[in-house]
């Protein structure tokens, strides 16, 4: 019976943290040169928040212990769901960041 409950109370504490932990993961099929910035960094951070039709969105690339940000942009919700990463970061950045690392 002492061993029920403190397992009982283990699976609480670790199911209970385990829910603040929330990573989605996005693949992209974009191609050049979305797929060899992702492949290239360390962690490819899509940070958004969505309000009716639209999203807000930025891309965070690591490397090397260097952040490269792209600028924060405003686009439809049907935009985003559609294709994340080239939505939020557009062509000619990603290509200069890709040159960055």
């Amino acid at each position: 019976m002492k061993y029920a409950i403190i397992l009982t109370f283990l699976l609480v504490t670790f199911s209970s943290s385990a829910e603040q932990l929330k990573v989605d993961r996005i693949f992209t099929d974009a191609g050049y040169p979305y797929k060899n910035l992702i492949m290239k960094a360390e962690r490819v951070e899509l940070i958004y928040s969505e309000e009716q039709n639209k999203t807000t969105c930025r891309v965070q690339v690591y490397d090397k212990g260097q952040l490269h940000q792209s600028e924060q942009l405003e686009i439809s919700s049907y935009s985003f769901s559609k294709q994340p990463v080239t939505s939020c970061l557009g062509r000619k950045r990603a290509r200069h960041i890709l040159s960055l690392l």
